[in-house]
């Protein structure tokens, strides 16, 4: 056996599969659950509320964030339906109302081709969603149920408390109160909206703001440039003007309008006047210093039934705070996900393997993945807690891994060097010697062997004959 391995070189090679990924999916016209752009929003502090308005928005007060990453785009109706249904046959439970979202006005829906944001979704389903989610992609949850965080949030109707948040995984979540305004913002504090202090219907979707979908949410990037207004009640001239992207600053699309977002906080309208609202990455109230006989939650941004109007406090703005109960699904309501800017060790979610008649594997020296099958790590020159060293796989022989969680995996075939896989597009694997896309064929009998996508030319890697 040759072992060639330098670590250090994967490292010059750690960011080719970002472009040969998307590449993957597209060639394969697969349905790539995590085509959702994810945007760093970095780290620093802003100023929170706004005053003169609505009491709970004020005082306004400075709160640091640290920098997290947000999806660039509100979680979409095809993107759900992906994750649920594999979430389903890992044990998650959901309720039946988010089996009937809202898919654009009544006239429109069961024809159409585009993607609209989720909607009719309690708060407790977004945050398991979110965990599994985490799951499908390889990333440590969030969601727990104690302080243990020994089992994840995965069924039921729980009222989680701050303390049971792992808040140094990578994984999926809702954003906090504080996140969400300050993405929302994107950067630039006291004004109402991501554009300036105005709003018009060629700026957001929003009640009779004369877009086609009025009444309805608009499908994911409506407002590229290439929006329709029309004149509506409203519309406050936006037909009138010329059309143009309305990202915010970040280049996050629908921050005001189409759906509401859920946040993680639970709700106190006393909130900000309190020394813990100016806290660093402030996680908002306990659900029992929420001063509700039934306690809600926050979500933020306003949607499609909402209007820009003096009498109701103008809903839409940046800093209003909208609450409902956690159980309640709207078809106004959605969700954006974000997650932290930390990465996971390497194979973080690997599982000892234990006696058993059947097992042929010896307890305490074999480790499972559900995606990558049995393996015995060596620990040869390891160095930190949480390297395997070089490991013998069952199906490929000796390897060596290295990466981040299940979610960016480099691994060293001794017959090609480095390739790229993750538990997402696994058994398929980027070769950066070949540059070429490969697949194991060990589910058909064929351990070590490799067949290549483009021109299926099979290659043995492996090192067990």
């Amino acid at each position: 056996m040759h072992f060639s391995c330098h670590r250090s070189s994967w490292l010059s090679i750690e960011k080719i599969w970002l472009f040969k990924f998307t590449a993957f999916f597209f060639v394969l016209g697969l349905d790539h659950a995590s085509a959702d752009e994810m945007i760093i929003v970095p780290e620093s502090a802003f100023y929170m509320g706004q005053s003169g308005i609505q009491d709970d928005e004020q005082p306004i007060h400075r709160v640091w964030i640290s920098s997290f990453f947000a999806s660039k785009y509100e979680v979409s109706v095809r993107e759900w339906i992906k994750i649920r249904d594999w979430a389903i046959n890992q044990g998650y439970e959901f309720s039946v109302m988010q089996d009937f979202p809202k898919r654009g006005p009544s006239w429109y829906e069961l024809a159409s081709p585009l993607d609209f944001p989720m909607n009719n979704v309690s708060w407790y389903d977004a945050v398991k969603w979110c965990n599994a989610k985490s799951e499908f992609h390889g990333r440590k949850p969030v969601y727990y149920l104690s302080d243990e965080m020994k089992e994840v949030y995965r069924r039921g109707e729980e009222n989680l408390s701050s303390t049971w948040l792992d808040t140094k995984a990578s994984g999926y979540r809702l954003p906090t109160e504080a996140e969400w305004e300050k993405m929302a913002r994107g950067s630039i504090s006291g004004l109402d909206y991501p554009w300036g202090d105005t709003i018009d219907g060629s700026m957001a979707n929003y009640k009779l703001s004369g877009d086609p979908f009025d009444d309805a949410s608009t499908p994911l990037g409506y407002y590229d440039g290439n929006q329709v207004t029309s004149k509506k009640e409203n519309s406050l001239g936006g037909e009138r003007r010329p059309q143009s992207i309305r990202k915010n600053a970040f280049g996050l699309f629908d921050v005001v309008g189409n759906v509401s977002e859920w946040c993680w906080d639970w709700y106190d309208k006393d909130w900000y006047g309190k020394a813990k609202a100016g806290i660093s990455d402030t996680l908002g109230p306990s659900v029992a210093s929420s001063l509700n006989a039934k306690p809600v939650k926050v979500h933020r941004g306003g949607g499609f039934k909402d209007a820009p109007l003096n009498e109701e406090g103008y809903p839409l703005r940046i800093a209003f705070r909208h609450v409902e109960f956690p159980e309640s699904a709207r078809r106004s309501i959605g969700l954006r996900t974000v997650r932290s800017e930390m990465h996971d060790s390497l194979w973080f979610d690997a599982s000892a393997v234990h006696g058993a008649s059947s097992n042929p594997y010896t307890p305490g020296q074999w480790f499972y993945l559900d995606w990558f099958g049995y393996f015995y790590p060596s620990f040869i020159g390891v160095s930190d807690a949480a390297d395997y060293g070089w490991v013998f796989h069952v199906h490929f022989g000796w390897i060596y891994p290295t990466g981040k969680g299940s979610y960016d995996n480099w691994i060293y075939f001794d017959g090609i060097g480095w390739v790229w896989t993750s538990k997402e597009v696994y058994p398929y694997c980027w070769s950066n010697k070949e540059s070429a896309w490969f697949r194991s064929l060990w589910a058909v009998g064929r351990a070590g062997w490799f067949e290549r996508y483009k021109d299926e030319k099979q290659v043995y890697w492996g090192s067990l004959e």
